[in-house]
């Protein structure tokens, strides 16, 4: 009995001393492995997140189609935890393996003494508890990093949403809309060229989204601004649609689209390059403005050449796509982009190819070119040489055929024409001012309205066309350019059309 009692108090003695001496053990094993895994963590982020050893690199899957890195939070930070992930539970597995193995052979080989397996077992007690306290950190950890990245989406998110809005809204409020002007689709954002000049990347749309927020990563590493506000209208533009080039400065200031209206050898072309000289002349009638894009200088100057060469501009062709000619007006209170669009004359007998044209739609104000020799009451006035004579620069259809024509194609289109202005220009002053018919036709709009529907038979053309447009003025024109430069008329016709949207 007595030799039972001091077994167990001697095994209680032993215990509480090998619990007393042993937990310090356990608690030293305990935080030296979770400080080992610790370090496997920061390895494994490091490692992940750009600090990279030889043959650790992740590799980045590059958008099919888009020339430009995907913004970190919608991608490449998902791939970063995820490598993370892994390459943490590796080292930690690899670190497991390596205490595991050292705990054997130093503690439980065969033949060791009960003293070593005794610490041993402590040992191993302190590496579970540091696997659980390790595996438990490493769970907080993970959270904590995947909410701070939702965080940081969610953020991104909403500031990509408010940016869009934002650039959005103040061309809303600044009356900005962009048409490409040679397909003369409404375009939402342009596509533009990377600025970098040894860089042909181009990218369709830099708006913040997956690609960036504040600025987008070019294939070459060139940063490219996201929004207009931030400078994206000084890089070259182009239509997403049918990869035409821009204007300059889209987006940048509201569009006044300006198409002429007219008949075949009406005089649309001679009047259109007046007003385009009138523009970029600015002297007179204070408007000041230069060709907004390559395709309208080159297409200037060659009907310039033309006109000095054999006193005509050439035919406008029937079947050739019409691309506007675009200038920007600054020098004043306003800034403005004007397209003017010169379709042929053709199109205004084809209610098919007049439906086609879509600037038609979005037009702000319209240019009607009135051929006077072909008013049948003044060629009917001439006599048999003066017919010979101007023949070949008579419309082949009266102006009232013409306009019936247009009328019924922008009813059909939908167009609001009461919301629209129409300048009705009655052109070839220069050849008919000594005519009987056209004595006293002065050059104001009662004179030149007057004389369209008192005179010459065009009052059904006149009601019509009061009817239909909210705010229409008669001018009596010469496209004809004199070393003082063009017509006065074409001054004041330029200055009305433009006038009703806030150029003066």
């Amino acid at each position: 009995m007595f030799y039972l009692l001091f077994l167990l108090v001697w095994y209680a003695l032993v215990g509480t001393v090998f619990i007393v001496l042993g937990l310090p053990l356990v608690i030293v094993a305990s935080g030296v492995f979770l400080v080992l895994c610790t370090g496997a963590y920061l390895r494994a982020s490091g490692q992940a997140l750009g600090m990279r050893l030889p043959g650790e690199t992740v590799p980045v899957p590059q958008p099919p189609g888009v020339p430009a890195y995907v913004h970190y939070l919608s991608g490449p930070a998902g791939r970063d935890l995820r490598q993370v992930a892994r390459l943490t539970w590796r080292d930690m597995r690899r670190q497991a393996e390596t205490t595991r193995t050292w705990l054997k052979s130093r503690f439980f080989h065969y033949g060791m003494n009960n003293y070593r397996r005794a610490v041993g077992v402590l040992l191993a007690a302190g590496v579970v508890a540091g696997a659980v306290i390790t595996a438990l950190v490493m769970t907080f950890v993970a959270l904590g990093a995947l909410l701070v990245w939702g965080l940081l989406f969610v953020l991104a998110k909403a500031l990509l949403y408010l940016l869009r809005g934002l650039d959005l809204g103040l061309s809303q409020l600044r009356g900005i809309k962009l048409t490409c002007p040679a397909c003369h689709h409404r375009v939402v954002y342009p596509a533009y060229d990377c600025p970098n000049p040894l860089c042909s990347h181009r990218h369709k749309d830099v708006r913040p989204g997956r690609y960036g927020l504040l600025r987008r990563t070019c294939w070459c590493g060139y940063r490219m601004p996201t929004l207009l506000l931030l400078g994206s209208h000084r890089m070259t533009a182009w239509c997403p649609h049918c990869e035409a080039p821009m204007a300059e400065g889209a987006g940048t200031a509201r569009e006044i689209v300006i198409p002429m209206l007219g008949a075949t050898t009406a005089g649309k072309t001679r009047m259109m390059l007046a007003l385009a000289a009138t523009m970029t002349g600015g002297e007179r009638s204070g408007i000041s403005a230069t060709t907004a894009d390559e395709p309208t200088g080159n297409a200037l100057a060659q009907m310039q050449e033309a006109l000095a060469a054999r006193g005509d501009t050439g035919k406008t062709i029937a079947e050739d796509a019409v691309r506007a000619y675009s200038f920007n007006l600054g020098g004043g209170r306003v800034r403005r982009l004007v397209h003017i669009y010169d379709p042929p004359g053709e199109d205004f007998g084809d209610s098919a190819r007049l439906q086609a044209r879509r600037f038609l739609r979005g037009a702000h104000a319209f240019v009607f070119v009135v051929d006077p020799f072909a008013i049948p009451d003044v060629w009917n006035s001439l006599n048999p040489q003066a017919q010979r004579e101007y023949r070949a620069i008579r419309s082949s259809q009266p102006p009232s055929y013409i306009f019936e024509q247009v009328l019924e194609n922008l009813n059909g289109m939908g167009v609001r024409t009461a919301d629209k202005s129409l300048a009705v220009a009655v052109t070839k002053s220069d050849l008919t001012s000594d005519l009987p018919i056209c004595a006293g036709l002065g050059d104001g709009n009662d004179a030149v309205r007057g004389w369209l529907s008192d005179r010459v038979g065009m009052a059904n053309m006149v009601r019509s066309i009061e009817k239909s447009f909210g705010d229409v003025r008669y001018f009596h024109t010469t496209a004809r350019f004199t070393p003082a430069g063009t017509d006065q008329n074409v001054h004041d016709l330029l200055k009305w059309t433009l006038g009703r949207y806030g150029v003066n």
